[in-house]
């Protein structure tokens, strides 16, 4: 029993490693500030802005980003390791969140340079493992909201999506099917629009993902256009007014394209804003006093140009710009067919123009 109690206090020693033997470690500046930020001492605003654990964690998970890049897995970390990291990311994390944004986007573009299309869980390895982890059971923080942001501002979306818990209604790049989709548009008739308003051969540094849009927010508004787009052969019949009133209302800007582009390539382009067509009958409907019997001298508008030999264009420019009075609307009629003018009054104002008055009024030839 002896020989016995002898040869386990031997192997019990053998197999014990003295204090003396560890290696030394000099205290991280993280360990540092998570001493003194527990003694109640003041640290870096961002880190003091949040937990804790939650700041430690950012410092750990940036800085294995860092050291080992993104095929390192934190599970497979060592203590030794993670010491380093925490080293690494905390000159970062202590120079807030312009510094901590910059380092995660960089990450992002070397990976999409790297790879040909945007990946963050290819580019953020444990960060992304972190994050977007489904049983993530405690909050991150803000670290958060840094990387979703780098998300949006590079990485093409689905609108709608939701992102590490907030729904990206408006994301900054999105495929051309997605919009597509989420807009309720022909993806064909959504490409001729972006190609013509230059949207697409745009995209940087995202010129190996197909079918990208390079700025959702300056799509929108094309879009939105698209979505109102009228045929402009049909608006003659919505305006109750003839081809060449209708080609000078485009030229004056109260009817406009769907891309007032210098060269309109396709139908879609040369395609009336169904708005505008709304916005000219809300004017011809709410400015002039409806009639039944028009005043003595008082013409269409096609009649009132080949009395005076003044322009459509001219004579509209002084009907939209109010500069006309005595403009009255026809009982029970619709749009250009119902607006009557002087044209004694239009030639009162062509021999003396108003102040904002275009060229061809104020040098009219007559």
């Amino acid at each position: 029993m002896l020989h016995e109690v002898q040869a386990m206090n031997d192997a019990v020693t053998a197999g014990c490693v003295s204090a003396q033997k560890l290696p030394s470690r000099i205290p991280s500046p993280l360990q540092e500030y998570a001493e003194g930020r527990l003694e109640g001492q003041a640290g870096p605003a961002w880190l003091d802005g949040q937990g804790i654990d939650q700041a430690c964690r950012a410092v750990h998970i940036l800085g294995g980003l860092m050291t080992y890049g993104s095929a390192q897995r934190a599970a497979e970390m060592t203590e030794d390791m993670w010491d380093e990291a925490g080293r690494t990311g905390w000159p970062v994390v202590r120079d807030g969140e312009d510094a901590i944004r910059e380092i995660i986007s960089t990450q992002l573009l070397s990976a999409i340079k790297k790879n040909g299309h945007p990946s963050p869980r290819n580019a953020f390895g444990m960060l992304y493992g972190w994050l977007f982890a489904s049983k993530l059971s405690k909050d991150p923080g803000p670290i958060r909201d840094i990387v979703r942001d780098v998300i949006v501002d590079n990485v093409p979306l689905v609108p709608g999506q939701m992102l590490l818990g907030k729904q990206i209604t408006t994301p900054r790049f999105a495929s051309i099917t997605s919009i597509a989709k989420a807009e309720h548009l022909h993806s064909k008739t959504l490409t001729k629009i972006l190609e013509l308003a230059g949207v697409i051969n745009e995209t940087e540094p995202l010129k190996g993902a197909p079918n990208v849009v390079a700025d959702y927010a300056k799509a929108k508004p094309l879009i939105e256009r698209a979505k109102h787009a009228t045929p402009v052969t049909r608006v003659p019949d919505m305006l109750s007014a003839s081809r060449p009133l209708v080609a000078a209302l485009i030229e004056l800007g109260q009817l406009r394209r769907i891309q007032d582009h210098d060269e309109l390539k396709s139908k879609v382009g040369k395609a009336i804003d169904g708005r505008s067509i709304d916005e000219v009958l809300k004017f011809i409907e709410g400015r002039f006093e409806v009639l039944d019997v028009i005043p003595v001298g008082h013409v269409h508008l096609a009649k009132a140009a080949e009395k005076t030999r003044v322009t459509l264009l001219a004579i509209l420019e002084l009907l939209f710009g109010q500069h006309l009075k005595n403009v009255y609307r026809l009982k029970d009629h619709h749009g250009f067919e119902a607006v009557m003018v002087s044209p004694t009054e239009i030639m009162k104002c062509i021999e003396d123009p108003p102040d904002n008055a275009s060229d061809e009024i104020r040098f009219w030839m007559g």
